[in-house]
């Protein structure tokens, strides 16, 4: 194993270890904060079709997010993953579908339609931690960096709470910054010419 690879599983154990151990109420709170700076964000309100992901765990809340948008008539796609690295959207009419996937993550049914990334408005992806220019820390599988990599006009999203927001996290070649990170605190572009600055949605 690498120099690099070593150092960010190392920062992966460190920020998940942080992040589960933060307080459930002080995580609802934040949460619920992204939540509304999202819902209200313009372009999430004018984006039709949208890839979310499925939290579990400590992650920042989706589900009730996804429960308003299918409440609202928009197009909601979930991940299902494939093989190795390879992950669809596959859409998601409730959430009483999702099944147990892999790693233990809810994902949609096999037969559930499936949009391609050219086809999708907006992505919402996860993170461990994210920094100020849009790069995320994952979970070292490589799902969404491979899928972000492959999304044409979507606008890519990055859910963060502030606490795990960094000035500058560990790149690699691979890696594939998101187009603005909504944290409970504030909306962030990531790396779009002209607009390092926060923004107010």
């Amino acid at each position: 194993m690498s120099e690099v690879l070593r150092h960010k599983q190392q920062l992966r154990e460190e920020l998940l270890a942080r992040r589960d151990g933060e307080d459930a109420v002080s995580r609802a709170t934040a949460d619920a904060c992204i939540r509304a700076r999202l819902e209200t964000f313009s372009l999430f309100q004018e984006a039709q079709t949208i890839f979310c992901y499925i939290s579990v765990g400590s992650e920042v809340d989706t589900l009730s997010i996804i429960e308003d948008m299918l409440a609202s008539g928009k197009t909601v796609c979930a991940p299902r993953c494939e093989d190795k690295g390879v992950m669809h959207a596959q859409v998601l009419t409730s959430l009483s579908e999702l099944e147990d996937g892999v790693m233990g993550i809810p994902e949609p049914p096999e037969n559930c339609t499936r949009i391609e990334p050219t086809d999708l408005d907006l992505v919402i992806a996860p993170c461990l931690a994210c920094d100020t220019s849009g790069y995320r820390i994952g979970y070292g599988g490589g799902y969404y960096d491979r899928y972000l990599a492959s999304v044409d006009q979507a606008t890519t999203i990055a859910l963060c709470r502030e606490t795990l927001l960094h000035e500058h996290l560990l790149r690699e070649a691979h890696d594939v910054p998101v187009d603005f990170v909504i944290t409970d605190e504030r909306v962030i572009p990531g790396l779009i010419p002209g607009a390092f600055r926060d923004v107010k949605p």
